[in-house]
């Protein structure tokens, strides 16, 4: 496969700290450029990383050197983005949430279909090793019982857009949408049924600050997932299963020299500690992305799974208690 030629749309500090590191560290893309409306963050970072700098985002899409665009700017914006990048024939890699709502989802999903581009959906923590050992318990489990899955985070002092309900702010799509991917993911040939869920907001604010959601999968397990934003820090899954248990923290958002730790109980409940493998867990994301570009059998794949995503966010959003 060829050099894929990567521009970045969106240079908040998470793009800059996380973002294009991760892409410049990565043999088999290189950054051709980074879009923005601040001019001089464009400037700043095109010289940093030697690469095109474009406040019009027109002349971004219209550019031969671009192959694929990522997309790191606030939800509320990624359905137009993704959009307009599609119909200007480039693959798309996007920041989760992919949209903050099932029928954008089902759009852009038959678009990229219909152009022959890739789509994908930015949940780095799925690509960490971390993450693999936590599938492996449940691979080897006689049965998973259930899993407890928390995210929830302190008061941000520059909140941005998660204060603006009109781009999709709030602690359901910038948080919960951890959990409900994890479990997904941790049982993914299973159908899945929304058995409670309640979306809060505080008083005086303008956008959710809590959640959360019992799911039951088809083949008997029970998942709580709660998130939150205002709270003490809470990063973390538990699983118990019929023949032992598993628990560790740092499951979703960690930073890049992070060792993770696995509490594991046995049939009677005694416990071992197990130490993970360090990995930068943007790089490895960004590995799995390429490895996609080139399998017609991954593609679909990670189509269907931004569509059940997607399904189960609005089954929760919609849930009536019937």
């Amino acid at each position: 496969m060829s050099l894929l030629n990567v521009a970045v749309w969106g240079l908040g500090n998470h793009a800059k700290n996380r973002i294009l590191p991760a892409l410049s560290a990565i043999d088999e893309v290189k950054l051709v450029g980074l879009c923005s409306r601040n001019s001089k963050v464009v400037y700043e970072c095109a010289k940093q990383w030697d690469c095109s700098g474009w406040n019009n985002p027109v002349q971004m899409l219209n550019s031969n050197e671009v192959d694929v665009v990522y997309i790191s700017t606030p939800i509320g914006v990624h359905f137009s983005l993704a959009k307009q990048a599609i119909k200007a024939g480039k693959h798309v890699w996007c920041e989760k949430p992919l949209t903050c709502s099932y029928k954008d989802a089902q759009t852009l999903v038959s678009l990229a279909k219909e152009n022959g581009k890739v789509l994908t959906e930015s949940f780095m923590y799925l690509y960490h090793p971390q993450f693999y050992r936590v599938k492996k318990f449940v691979n080897d489990s006689k049965k998973i019982h259930s899993v407890v899955c928390r995210f929830g985070i302190p008061a941000l002092d520059n909140p941005g857009f998660r204060n603006n309900s009109k781009l999709c702010g709030g602690a359901l799509w910038d948080v919960a949408t951890y959990t409900t991917s994890a479990v997904l993911s941790l049982f993914p040939d299973q159908q899945v049924e929304v058995l409670f869920s309640e979306v809060l907001t505080k008083e005086n604010f303008s956008v959710d600050t809590e959640g959360r959601a019992v799911l039951r999968f088809s083949q008997g397990t029970t998942t709580y997932l709660e998130w939150g934003t205002g709270l003490a820090y809470k990063n973390e899954i538990d699983l118990w299963a019929e023949d032992g248990s598993f628990f560790t923290e740092k499951i979703f958002s960690k930073p890049k020299e992070y060792i993770p730790q696995y509490k594991i109980r046995d049939l009677n409940g005694n416990e071992s500690l197990e130490y993970g493998e360090q990995s930068e867990q943007f790089i490895e994301m960004f590995y799995n992305f390429v490895a996609i570009m080139s399998s017609k059998q991954k593609i679909t794949a990670e189509r269907k799974l931004i569509l059940k995503r997607a399904e189960l966010m609005n089954n929760i959003v919609n849930f009536n208690g019937v």
